[in-house]
C-alpha cells in the first residue's frame, strides 16, 4: 500500500471523511439537531450546496467559497444522521414498560458467570390479546439454562423493561452507553416460567451463521484439544473469545498481542493472502484478473460468515472489498483513499461504529501502515530473503504501532514495551496456526490426518501461549498508570499527522507544528499532576455491599476497606482503577478495618481508632470520621467531622451521631441497607443536613 505525494495531494475521499466522521462523532455527544431543527438546517445548506456548485462551474474563483460550503454540509449531515438515531433509540421504550412483548434473538452470547444472555429485536408489544407493532432492541437476560438462545428463534415473554444502566463510580466503565452505540434501549431479565417459545421459523443469514460458528467450535472439541489451546484457537480463526480465561487475555494484553484475539483485518488480510497465492495462476487468463477478484470478495465474505458475522470481521470485510474492488477496475488509487472510502460507507449504514474502540484501531492501524510503513520500509534494504522479511514485519508493525499508541493508551491505559518482539514472534505463528486451524476444518471429516494435525496445532498454540506469556514477565513488560484527556489525544494526534506529511514533503514548519503539539501535551500533564499534588481527595465508591473509601492527601494513598472487601483485592483495585490512575491515587496501599498506616503517610494525614467503633483520619483540610456499631455511651467528647461517613448494615442513631460529631456533610457508604438509608435520609432532612446515600446516587468525591 504505497501512498505517494501525489497521491497525499488526491485524495478527495479523505477530505470528505474528515467533516463527515467529525459530525457523526458530535451527533453522539450532543444530539441538538435531531428533529425539525436539524431538518431545516440541512435543507438549507443543501441548497446552498446544490447553488454553490452551479456558480463555481460559472465562476472558478469561488471555488473556495464552494468548498467551505460542502465541508459544512458534510458535517452537519453527518451530526443529523448520528444524532437523529441516537435521540430515537434513546427515547424509544414505551412509557409502561411492564407488559407481554414478542421478541426475536439477533446475537446470543454469555455473562461472566455463563448464563445466557442475548440481543433480541423487539417485535410486538400485546395489550389485551392484541399484538401492536414495536421496533427496538433489549438485551435479554435468561435465568437458567437455555437451549433454545439461538439466533432466529422467537418468543413471547412478560417483564419489567430496564433503561440503560448508568455508571456509578467514577471513570467506570460506560456499559449503558456502549449498549446504546449499538443500538439497544434497554434490558430486562426474565425468567424460565414467564417465556413462551414459538416453533422455530426459517433460517436467516445470522442464524446460519451462528450455526457453522457453532459447528467448528464442536470440531475443536472432538480433537480434545486443551481448553486453554482451544479458547486461543476459537479466538483466533473465528473471534470467539467466550472460552479465553483472564490469565490469558492479560498476558497477551501486557505483551502488546491482543489483536491476535481479535479477529479483523490481520486474519482477514491472512486469507486473503493465502487465497492470493494459491490463485496466482489466474493473473495470467483472460478473464483470469476478473474472476480471481470476484472469488476473492466471496473468500472475504465466507470468512466473515464463519465467524458469525462480527462486526470487527465485517468491517475488515468491506475494507478488503474495496481494495479488491480497485484491483479489480485496474486504478492506481491511494491505499488511504480506498480506506476513506471504505470507512465513509460503513458510517453512512452504522455511525454508532466511529465510537467503538475496535473500528477506531482498525482503521487507524490501515491508515498509519498506508502513511509511515513505505518510508520505514525504505531505511533498510537488507538483500538476505529472510532478514528481509523480518524487516518488512518490523516496519510493518512499527506502523501500525505509530496509528494506534495513542488509542491503546486512551482507552487501556498501558503501552506494551516489548510489543515488537511479541508480534516478532506472534504474528508469523498467528498465520501458521490460522491456516492450520483452517485446514482442520476443512479435513475434520477424515479422523486420522486431523487428529495428527490438531496435535501440531496443539503444540504450536502452546508456544505461542507460552511465548506471551514469557513477554509478559520480562522486567519493564507494560508501563501501566498512563492517561491523557481527550484534548491531549487530539494535540498529539494532531502531531503525528504533521509528522508523517514532513516525511513526505520535508517542510521545517511540520515538524515545528508537531514539537508544538507534543509540548501542549506535556503541558496538559504537568498541570494535572501540579494540580493532583495539591489537593486532598476523598471518595466513597458504589460498590454493592462493600465499603470502599479512597484518601488522598500528600504522600498519602491509601484505599479503606471494610473485611468483606478485602477478601477480594483484585475486584476492588480493577474496579477503582480508572479513577486511581486519572486522579493519581496510584500506588494505593490496600487496608482493612484495623490496618496500620504506613509511616511516610503520617505527615500527609493520620488515622486513629476511636474506642467506641469510630476511625478519625485527620487531612490537612478536614476531619473524616467513619462510623461502624458506634458504642453511644462511651462518648463524651465532641469532635468536629467535616465529613462522616456511615458504614457497616447496623443501624446507628442519627441523633446521636449528630450529638458526638457535628459533621458538615454526611455519607452513607454501598455497605449500608436500603432501610437504613430511608431512615437516615428522613432525619438527616428533617435537620438540614446534607445527606449522601451512595447505594442511591452514586460514588461521592470531594477534592479540596
Amino acid at each position: 500500500m504505497n501512498t505517494t505525494a501525489e497521491d497525499i495531494r488526491k485524495l478527495p475521499m479523505v477530505r470528505i471523511l474528515i467533516p463527515w466522521g467529525t459530525g457523526v462523532a458530535v451527533g453522539l455527544k450532543n444530539t441538538w439537531l435531531a428533529g425539525w431543527t436539524g431538518t431545516i438546517l440541512l435543507l438549507i445548506l443543501f441548497t446552498a450546496f446544490i447553488a454553490g456548485f452551479f456558480f463555481t462551474k460559472k465562476n472558478y474563483r469561488l471555488r473556495y467559497v464552494f468548498g467551505m460550503i460542502a465541508v459544512l454540509f458534510l458535517f452537519t449531515a453527518g451530526w443529523f444522521l448520528s444524532s437523529q438515531k441516537i435521540a430515537r433509540i434513546q427515547n424509544i421504550l414505551p412509557e409502561k414498560k411492564e407488559g407481554v412483548y414478542v421478541a426475536e434473538i439477533l446475537e446470543p452470547g454469555k455473562t461472566a458467570n455463563g448464563a445466557p444472555t442475548a440481543v433480541c429485536r423487539i417485535i410486538n408489544k400485546i395489550d389485551d390479546t392484541i399484538p401492536f407493532p414495536v421496533h427496538f432492541r433489549l438485551v435479554i437476560y435468561f435465568e437458567g439454562n437455555m437451549d433454545a438462545v439461538k439466533p432466529g428463534n422467537r418468543f413471547c415473554f412478560s417483564g419489567q423493561l430496564q433503561p440503560l444502566p448508568q455508571p456509578k463510580n467514577p471513570e467506570e466503565f460506560d456499559y449503558g452507553r456502549y449498549l446504546l452505540l449499538r443500538g439497544i434501549s434497554g434490558y430486562a431479565r426474565i425468567r424460565d416460567e414467564k417465556i413462551i417459545w414459538f416453533p422455530s421459523g426459517s433460517s436467516t443469514i445470522r442464524s446460519l451463521a451462528w450455526e457453522a460458528r457453532e459447528y467448528l467450535l464442536e470440531i475443536l472439541k472432538k480433537y480434545k484439544i486443551p481448553e486453554k489451546e482451544r479458547g486461543v484457537m476459537a479466538a483466533l480463526s473465528l473471534g470467539y473469545r467466550e472460552d479465553l480465561t483472564e490469565d490469558t487475555m492479560r498476558a497477551y494484553r501486557s505483551a502488546g498481542a491482543m489483536h491476535i484475539l481479535a479477529v479483523s483485518g490481520l486474519h482477514v488480510g491472512i486469507i486473503y493472502l493465502l487465497f492470493q497465492y494459491i490463485t496466482f495462476f489466474l493473473q495470467r487468463k483472460k478473464w483470469g484478473r476478473i474472476i480471481r477478484s470476484l472469488l476473492g470478495l466471496c473468500v472475504l465474505w465466507g470468512y466473515a460468515f464463519l465467524t458469525g458475522l462480527s462486526p470487527s470481521v465485517v468491517r475488515a470485510a468491506t475494507m478488503f472489498s474495496f481494495f479488491t474492488a480497485a484491483g479489480l477496475l485496474n486504478r492506481k488509487v491511494s491505499s488511504l483513499n480506498i480506506l476513506a472510502s471504505a470507512v465513509f460507507v460503513i458510517l453512512v449504514a452504522e455511525p454508532f461504529l466511529i465510537a467503538q474502540p475496535g473500528f477506531q484501531l482498525s482503521a487507524a492501524a490501515v491508515a498509519s501502515i498506508g502513511a509511515f510503513y513505505p518510508k520505514i520500509a525504505l531505511l533498510w534494504e537488507p538483500r538476505n530473503p529472510l532478514f528481509a522479511k523480518i524487516w518488512s514485519l518490523v516496519a510493518l508493525t512499527l506502523s501500525a504501532q505509530a496509528g494506534t499508541f495513542l488509542l491503546c493508551i486512551y482507552y487501556f491505559h498501558q503501552f506494551p514495551v516489548y510489543f515488537l518482539l511479541a508480534n516478532l514472534v506472534a504474528v508469523p505463528l498467528a498465520g501458521i496456526l490460522l491456516y492450520g486451524i483452517v485446514t482442520l476444518y476443512l479435513i475434520a471429516w477424515w479422523s486420522f490426518p486431523a487428529s495428527i494435525l490438531s496435535a501440531i496445532l496443539t503444540f504450536l498454540t502452546s508456544l505461542l501461549n507460552h511465548s506471551t506469556h514469557f513477554i509478559e514477565t520480562l522486567p519493564g513488560s507494560v508501563i501501566t498508570g498512563l492517561w491523557i484527556t481527550p484534548v491531549q489525544m487530539a494535540l498529539l494526534g494532531t502531531s503525528i499527522l504533521f509528522l508523517a506529511i514532513f516525511l513526505y514533503y520535508k517542510k521545517a514548519y511540520l515538524l515545528q507544528l508537531a514539537m508544538i503539539g507534543f509540548s501542549g501535551s506535556l503541558l496538559i500533564s504537568a498541570e494535572q499532576k501540579w494540580q493532583n499534588s495539591k489537593n486532598d481527595l476523598v471518595a466513597v465508591y458504589d460498590l454493592p455491599h462493600y465499603s470502599v473509601i479512597s484518601i488522598r492527601a500528600g504522600k498519602c494513598r491509601i484505599i479503606l476497606c471494610d473485611s468483606l472487601a478485602m477478601k477480594r483485592p483484585e475486584y476492588i483495585l480493577s474496579k477503582t482503577e480508572n479513577f486511581r490512575i486519572k486522579e493519581n491515587i496510584e500506588p494505593s496501599v490496600l487496608m482493612g478495618p484495623d490496618g496500620i498506616w504506613p509511616e511516610d503517610t503520617r505527615e500527609s494525614a493520620f488515622s486513629l481508632r476511636l474506642s467506641d467503633g469510630c476511625r478519625l483520619i485527620a487531612l490537612p483540610s478536614k476531619n473524616i470520621v467513619l462510623t461502624e456499631d458506634m458504642n453511644i455511651p462511651s462518648r463524651q467528647q465532641i469532635i468536629k467531622a467535616h465529613i462522616l461517613i456511615i458504614t457497616g448494615k447496623k443501624f446507628q442513631a442519627p441523633s446521636a451521631l449528630m450529638t458526638c460529631f457535628r459533621p458538615d456533610l454526611v455519607v452513607s457508604d454501598a455497605s449500608v441497607p436500603d432501610g437504613c438509608n430511608k431512615r437516615y435520609a428522613e432525619f438527616f432532612s428533617r435537620n438540614n443536613v446534607p445527606f449522601h446515600p451512595v447505594a442511591w446516587s452514586g460514588a461521592f468525591v470531594r477534592e479540596e
